[in-house]
């Protein structure tokens, strides 16, 4: 346990300090090496080949190809047209624009794979403030539905959380639908909530022409996450080949249906994805260094021990997971997070019985609220570059959708069949 808390606080403290994620875990790592080996026999050579070996995963060629579709869908201005789809839907609602926020985020989910506050969410912000919607309620509104991006298929989290912890991806996707579509819900009924009390306006329904008109424009890019869902579960594509040819089909209709993109803009996609592509590889590698001594020391075994000697029931077990990947997600981002917790708290909840895939979701799911809480929410940051409205006052219209995403992770721990309704009746 000497070797867990060493490493933990270790890296807590370089991160603090504003070291980058991956060298800090490479140094938090080559740190407790040194200190059970001694400084002059650190294993350099083991060091090197175990953070290359984290990269060398076939699956996770997939987070480039989410990474640049995402890109491409925005600088194509398919992001208008999901908009107006979502809009012809549902912007007759009480507080319509704020509904169609959330739609917007649910189908651009299904083509990004990520939580896409600063391109779809700049244009959610600037279409409700042009209708009358206080900057704040669109502010906020727009950061809590950009979590749902990385729940709803296809996933660049779910890709990393079964690369670690060596579970069906397809699994993963089909159990994120549902519970991403109650997170979606949720945080519908919070915005007519607030709509109703604070009186904001509701729009004329659309036309049913209208509604024709905006799915024709807008029907072939949502068809991206279909491609991938049926590929991968009809066995044509894994989920790496699935990630692909979405990627291929994607760049189809941006340059010769809809020709919105000029090669310009292309390389520019292309060069910003092998940028964040790189940091995230680098992340990965670091990561894998990390999750080796961990085993070589057999913490998870440890931790698992202690867990098991204080707390006997798989439910309560989740519980204090939830709550301790909460507080994690308070201060490292999700994906640093989904790296340092996979590798060891997946190997516990096993020994409990809980399927991994399940606490899969649980974990992504809790990370993602984490995007949206101080004091590093990722999102709110973001959200507050685009707005320019001071934090605390983002932070204070951001409470209220707490609730309806509490309230759903709450569902998926205590009822599982939620999230594994999918892929038992899929995949049995």
């Amino acid at each position: 346990m000497e070797v867990f808390v060493t490493m933990f606080i270790g890296l807590i403290i370089l991160l603090m300090l504003g070291v980058p994620v991956a060298f800090a875990m490479i140094a938090s790592s080559a740190l407790v090496l040194g200190y059970t080996r001694g400084f002059d026999a650190i294993p350099m050579e083991m060091i090197a080949q175990r953070t290359l070996y984290g990269v060398n995963s076939f699956t996770l060629l997939a987070i480039p190809a989410f990474l640049f579709i995402g890109r491409l869908m925005n600088s194509a201005g398919i992001s208008d047209r999901v908009f107006d789809v979502a809009r012809t839907m549902v912007g007759h609602f009480k507080g319509g624009l704020g509904h169609v926020n959330v739609v917007a985020s649910m189908l651009f989910a299904g083509m990004s794979g990520s939580a896409d506050a600063g391109g779809l969410g700049a244009l959610e912000i600037k279409a409700m403030e042009d209708d009358g919607y206080p900057i704040g309620f669109s502010a906020a509104v727009t950061a809590s539905s950009a979590t749902i991006g990385p729940i709803i298929p296809p996933s660049i989290p779910a890709v990393i959380y079964g690369a670690l912890a060596n579970a069906s991806i397809a699994s993963i996707f089909l159990a994120s639908i549902i519970p991403g579509l109650f997170m979606g819900l949720g945080l519908m009924i919070m915005v007519a909530i607030i709509s109703h009390r604070r009186g904001f306006p509701t729009r004329a329904k659309a036309r049913f022409s209208e509604f024709k008109l905006a799915l024709a424009r807008g029907v072939l890019p949502m068809l991206t996450p279909l491609i991938i869902i049926v590929g991968i579960l009809s066995g044509l594509f894994t989920p790496t080949e699935a990630s692909v040819v979405a990627l291929l089909y994607c760049m189809i209709i941006s340059f010769m249906v809809y020709r919105s993109i000029s090669f310009g803009e292309f390389l520019v996609i292309l060069r910003s994805t092998a940028i964040d592509t790189a940091a995230l590889l680098f992340i990965i590698a670091g990561s894998a260094l990390y999750s080796w001594v961990l085993a070589r020391y057999q913490v998870t075994s440890l931790v698992a021990d202690f867990l098991l000697a204080t707390v006997t029931d798989p439910l309560a077990l989740l519980l204090l997971l939830a709550g301790f990947i909460l507080l994690i997600g308070l201060f490292i981002d999700s994906v640093p997070a989904l790296f340092l917790l996979t590798p060891l708290l997946v190997p516990v909840v096993i020994q409990y019985g809980i399927n991994p895939v399940h606490f899969g979701v649980v974990m992504i799911f809790t990370l993602m609220i984490g995007l949206i809480t101080p004091p590093v929410g990722t999102v709110l940051f973001t959200i507050q570059k685009i707005t320019g409205i001071s934090f605390a006052s983002l932070v204070r219209e951001t409470v209220p959708f707490y609730i309806p995403l509490f309230v759903v992770l709450l569902m998926i721990i205590c009822f599982p069949v939620i999230v594994m309704f999918l892929p038992n009746l899929v995949l049995n």
